[in-house]
């Protein structure tokens, strides 16, 4: 699957970081599929993706605006079990190769999520999901573009 596939079905999606700071940077038919996923519900977060895209903001006003933003989105829960299937897959990928597991802890975290809740897929422009997807049951979409 591709992300206009994933764009253009009705199946609910995780948008990591590296995803949804190229929005505003897509074509009009992504774009317009974005705008749509986001109309029926379909685009999801995860607490860690929350708070990476507040981070971001440079001043009150612009983590307010992100804020007010973010709080439209489903959020969906990072536990107990998120936590342990993320140690469990850089477990494994370091089972395969020296240094195999060094992927960002946040797309571990992000990757277990989708996993946790039914192999939701993550849609990124991220390389660390197509190796996390090796050893958690998630699909890794990657956003085109630069």
């Amino acid at each position: 699957m591709d992300a206009v596939e994933l764009l253009s079905g009705e199946a609910p999606f995780i948008v990591d970081t590296s995803a949804w700071w190229r929005f505003s940077l897509l074509p009009g038919e992504l774009a317009g599929l974005i705008n749509a996923a986001i109309g029926n519900d379909r685009l999801w977060i995860t607490p860690i993706v929350r708070m990476e895209i507040l981070y971001s903001a440079r001043s009150t006003s612009e983590f307010i605006a992100l804020e007010t933003e973010l709080d439209g989105f489903r959020i969906l829960r990072n536990d107990r079990a998120v936590t342990d299937a993320a140690m469990t897959a850089i477990r494994e990928l370091a089972e395969r190769s020296d240094g195999y597991h060094r992927v960002p802890i946040t797309d571990a975290l992000i990757a277990a999520a989708a996993a946790e809740h039914g192999g939701v897929a993550v849609l990124h422009h991220d390389a660390h999901f197509q190796k996390l997807a090796e050893v958690l049951a998630f699909q890794g979409i990657r956003l085109p573009g630069s």
